[in-house]
Parts: structure tokens; C-alpha cells; sequence
């Protein structure tokens, strides 16, 4: 594969093929989101696959143009910037949202996508009010603290803290009755080897066992407490994110020998109604109109304490790349099916705009032969297609012929929840997202004040938007012994128990036992 020129970013980089950039070892996990632990296994060599094919899946005139467009023409760096400086957060169902879902609109257009639109939904709004908190005892100092989304309305309580550690069951069991009328402080995440428990399971587990509330402190120093949806709707008491350093004194104070356990009062005040949000959609044809689609969509959402740029900016900007550079190839490289791009609205309070998405196209997921997710998409080095670890064929050909870009051989394939692959994988259709490296730069800063532009780096944009095109364009173009297999109810349940996800799921408002998946929202 001839190698692009290089292309400087404001920060002195350049965009070259990295063939002997250092890459994290295989037993590394890169989650949809960085506390979500979504891909907790699964590893498949992609060795052992067919990636010697005598005939190329995706021809070397396909994948030298997108390549060539997206390393050595992109267009979507000025576009985050704007969208990131410009715009800032992006609450879906308030102003700030609704300015960039038109910025999100305005940039399709402007790309040639004359017929993009939009999908309005509803969507429950929560927004952050006054929020103090404070330790009283036996120190006093306050908090570095923001209040989780969906917290409640009015908080004022004074109470006793508990340290749980990661708050998993077990700790609950432990702790017993002396979880009872305090707050609970826990860690992110979970022990080692152990399935992830997302913030609204931790929440669910404290308040079902008595707890006045709920404090998770970062697992990021620098006083970086991040916040994030911890319930379906409002909360039945409130949750905070603190900084690691508040709560690592606390946790040293609640240990020492003859402790008074540490005392804090917390006073909040939040708003919470519905708005209108709206998913952007827009579309390339193919060759064959009656050969279905293929989606690659991002969330546009983020939260409001900083800029939204990792999660999810860049994302976005991945998906518009990726259109642009796939409707500059001539009609005569255009695969064979549809392929639709969508800029997903209310991701962050429950995954709402592709829920809204799956509900009102739910007579067409047949046809849609894939749908790949871009939600803080690092720098690519493999794929993840939950429950799809027979059918590799094309996604091996694709690392192996991708790997001057720095794509190798590692795939992943066990269920994962929390972003807006969840409705398609749930409703059977198959998903593929990129495994990236995003970097301490990006990932110590989710969810919190420093999620802002100078965190992405434009080489990685440009060349998880190049290998994201040649896939999107492969996954379009596939016959049926290389496409993807939809999955029936069976497989669907049977995938969701080997990744161990029913309480996730209920935690998140699926009904059980026996739990029906209904992949738009809660089950009956």
C-alpha cells in the first residue's frame, strides 16, 4: 500500500502509516466507554483466519482513495474544532444540544449530502443545578463533586460514610445493616476478572440495601470527578462523582485505627423535563437498491461540564469523515448496498436516539447488514463484533490488508452494553466497532471538566476514519458467505448470558425474569 504523504496537526504530528508504533498487548481492553469494561474477553488470533485470499475483498483503487482522502484531504479536524470551541457541550433536548445537532446537519449539506435530515424523539432532560458538598467530620473541607445525571431534584441530608471499595454485591453482604441511612464511597469499576459494573448498577445495589447515597471516586488524579447517567430516570437518591484525592482521604480517614467515621451534608439542586432531541441521518446509494444498507453512526450528545471532544466529538467527526471520503469515490466504486451515517442523539441519558432509531425502523433491521458504533474511537488496531466469533473472515482479510495503518491481528467478540451499539446488537443485527487506542490524553479525562479539543490527536482521527470507510465499504459490499449473520432471540439470549449482562441489563431497566429483550427500551 503506497504511503501517504504526511500531514501535520497544529501539534507538530504527522499523519504517516505507523508501522512500528508500540501498541498495548492483547490482554489490554478497550472498552466503549472507559469505565464501562465492555469487551472483557474474547481475544481471537486473527492468524488462524483466511487472510491470504486469492481474490481481494475491497479493491486497491477503494482503499487508496479513502486512505488518500482521509490522511491527506481531511476535513473533519476543522469541524470538530468548531464544533468542540464553538459549540461546547451538548445536552440533547436543551439549546446547547439542538446547536449541534444543526451543526451536525449543516456539515452533511455542506458535504453533499443535500437530502440529510433529521429524526426528532423525546427525551427526558436533566440538567445540574447548585451542589454542595462537604465534609464536617472529623476534618472539614469540600468536596471536588458533581452530581451524577438523573441525581435527584433536591437533596439535603447529613449522614455517616461507609467505604465499599468497588461496591460489588459481595461488599454489600459484608457490610450488611451498616450500609443503612449512609453514603456510600466506592471506586470505579471492579476487582480484576470480574464483570463491569456500570455507575446505575452500583447505585441500584446502595439504594436497594438502604443507602442515603452513593460517592465514586476517580480513578484519574488531578481533582477530575466525572459524571455520568446513573439511572433510567430520576434517581432514588443521589449519586455524586468526587475527585480521586477527596476520596482517597476519606477513605484513609474512615480506616484509621479508632475512627470516627467521616460525616459529610450535601445540598443539590437539579431540573429535570422532557425536550425534543434529533437523530441526524444521511445517505449514500449503491449499486443495488435492492440489496439493503449498512449504518455507521456516533453519538453527537455529551455531557455539559467541558467540550464533549473525546466523547463523543470525536466520533462524530469519524462518521462525517467517513462520508465525505466514501461519497468522493466515483459511482463506479460504490459497493453494492446503501450505506446510511447517523449522528445519534441522547446517548448519554440512555442510548435514546438509537433506541428511537431501532423503534422506528424496526420493519427494516433485516436489511441492515451492519452497523458500526464510533464512541471515543482511538487509534485503530482491531475489531469488535460481539457473538460473531465464526464468521471473521472478512474482518481478518480487512487487519491484515490494513495493517500499514496500524490495524493487527486482534479481534474481540463477547457482548458488551452501554452505547449505541446496544439496540442493534439486542435486535440480532451484527455490530462492528473499531478497537483504538485513545491514550492517557483521552481517557483520563471522560466525563469531566477536561474533556476539551487538544485531548484528540488528528492522526488518530484521520486514520480511524480511513480504516473505519474501507470497513464500512467492505461490510456494503459483502456477499452472503462473507456477511455477517443476523441473530435470532436465541442467539441474542444466549450471547447476553455469556457475557454475563441480564443485571446490567435490568439495572438499566430490561424486566425479568424471564427477561424478553426488547432492544428500543424497557421489556414487559
Amino acid at each position: 500500500m503506497p504511503a501517504s504523504k504526511p500531514l501535520p496537526s497544529p501539534d507538530g504530528q504527522a499523519i504517516d502509516p505507523p508501522a512500528g508504533r508500540s501498541r498495548r498487548s492483547s490482554d489490554d481492553r478497550a472498552p466503549a466507554k472507559p469505565t464501562d469494561g465492555a469487551l472483557e474477553a474474547g481475544f481471537v488470533p486473527f492468524g488462524a483466519g483466511d487472510h491470504t485470499r486469492a481474490t481481494a475483498i475491497v479493491d486497491d483503487a477503494v482503499i487508496d482513495r479513502l486512505i488518500a482522502e482521509c490522511l491527506s484531504r481531511p476535513r473533519a479536524w476543522a469541524a470538530l474544532g468548531e464544533l468542540c470551541d464553538g459549540l461546547g457541550g451538548r445536552v440533547s433536548g436543551t439549546a446547547s444540544g439542538a446547536a449541534g445537532e444543526e451543526w451536525g446537519l449543516g456539515r452533511f449539506r455542506e458535504w453533499g449530502f443535500d437530502s440529510a435530515d433529521f429524526e426528532p424523539l423525546r427525551v427526558p432532560v436533566w440538567e445540574r443545578g447548585a451542589l454542595r458538598a462537604e465534609v464536617i467530620a472529623p476534618a472539614a473541607w469540600s468536596l471536588t463533586a458533581v452530581a451524577h445525571g438523573f441525581a435527584p431534584i433536591a437533596v439535603d441530608l447529613q449522614a455517616e460514610l461507609v467505604d465499599l471499595g468497588f461496591a460489588e454485591a459481595e461488599d454489600f453482604v459484608r457490610v450488611g445493616a451498616g450500609v443503612q441511612g449512609r453514603l456510600v464511597l466506592c471506586d470505579e469499576g471492579v476487582r480484576p476478572g470480574r464483570r463491569a459494573l456500570h455507575r446505575s448498577e452500583k447505585l441500584g445495589l446502595a439504594a436497594a440495601h438502604g443507602a442515603a447515597g452513593l460517592l465514586i471516586l476517580s480513578s484519574a488524579a488531578g481533582g477530575l470527578a466525572r459524571t455520568g447517567v446513573c439511572h433510567a430516570d430520576l434517581a432514588p437518591i443521589p449519586s455524586l462523582g468526587i475527585s480521586r484525592e477527596d476520596g482517597l482521604r476519606l477513605r484513609r480517614l474512615a480506616a484509621a485505627p479508632n475512627a470516627i467515621p467521616p460525616t459529610l451534608r450535601i445540598h443539590m439542586r437539579n431540573r429535570y423535563g422532557s425536550g425534543q432531541a434529533r437523530n441526524v441521518l444521511a445517505e449514500l446509494p449503491g449499486r443495488d437498491p435492492d440489496a439493503g444498507l449498512v449504518l455507521a453512526g456516533a453519538h453527537l450528545d455529551s455531557w455539559d461540564l467541558a467540550q464533549g471532544a473525546t466523547d463523543n466529538g470525536l466520533g462524530a467527526a469519524i462518521v462525517l469523515e467517513m462520508a465525505r471520503a466514501l461519497a468522493a469515490l466515483p459511482a463506479s466504486l460504490r459497493p453494492r448496498r446503501r450505506m446510511r451515517f447517523a449522528l445519534w442523539a441522547a446517548e448519554e441519558t440512555g442510548l435514546r436516539g438509537s433506541k428511537a432509531y431501532v423503534a422506528a425502523h424496526a420493519g427494516e433491521l433485516g436489511h441492515h447488514a451492519a452497523v458500526m458504533n464510533f464512541d471515543m474511537t482511538g487509534d485503530p488496531y482491531g475489531y469488535w463484533a460481539p457473538g460473531r466469533a465464526d464468521a471473521t473472515t472478512l474482518l481478518v482479510w480487512l487487519a491484515h490488508r490494513l495493517a500499514p495503518l496500524g490495524m493487527r491481528q486482534d479481534l474481540r467478540h463477547e457482548a458488551g452494553l452501554h452505547s449505541d451499539h446496544q439496540p442493534f446488537m439486542l435486535a440480532g443485527v451484527p455490530v462492528v466497532a473499531l478497537l483504538g487506542e485513545l491514550g492517557e490524553q483521552g481517557g483520563r479525562y471522560y466525563h469531566s471538566v477536561g474533556d476539551t479539543f487538544e485531548k484528540v490527536s488528528l492522526p488518530a482521527l484521520c486514520r480511524a476514519a480511513a480504516v473505519g470507510a474501507i470497513t464500512l465499504w467492505a461490510l456494503a459490499d459483502a456477499d452472503d458467505a462473507l456477511a455477517l449473520p443476523h441473530f435470532g432471540a436465541a442467539e441474542v439470549r444466549g450471547m447476553i448470558d455469556a457475557a454475563d449482562l441480564t443485571e446490567a441489563l435490568r439495572a438499566e431497566g430490561y424486566a425479568g425474569p424471564p427477561m424478553q429483550i426488547d432492544p428500543t427500551g424497557v421489556s414487559r
